[in-house]
């Protein structure tokens, strides 16, 4: 005679099943965010880094000090609460991420 499963037993069990996978994805996820970010992170500073160097006074120096203004106001006017590890500061992050690239952009052309 074979043994009947209890439904109930198997459906806990195919539920814990599903929520630890969750936790495999939400790992998974951030690993990934963190990557790109600080990939994008590294590319920016080695752009303002290799800036060029540009004569006082001139019209590329003013467009330059103008960008970099920009650029630090954004930087210094993010406000996040780390320790909290909630999405709306990932999401602020990334935000200044992309007006840092779009600033950079413009400043190209």
């Amino acid at each position: 005679m074979a043994l009947k499963t209890n439904p109930v037993l198997k459906s806990r069990t195919e539920v814990k099943d599903g929520i630890e996978n969750l936790r495999a994805l939400v790992r998974e996820i951030t690993n990934a965010f963190v990557v790109h970010a600080e990939a994008e992170i590294v590319a920016l500073s080695e752009a303002v880094r290799d800036l060029p160097n540009v004569e006082s006074d001139s019209k590329p120096a003013h467009k330059q000090e103008k960008l970099l203004e920009e650029m630090q106001k954004l930087v210094a006017d993010l406000k996040v609460k780390p320790e909290k590890g909630r999405l709306k500061d990932l999401r602020r992050v990334r935000d200044v991420l992309d007006e840092l690239n779009s600033l950079m952009q413009h400043f190209a052309k």
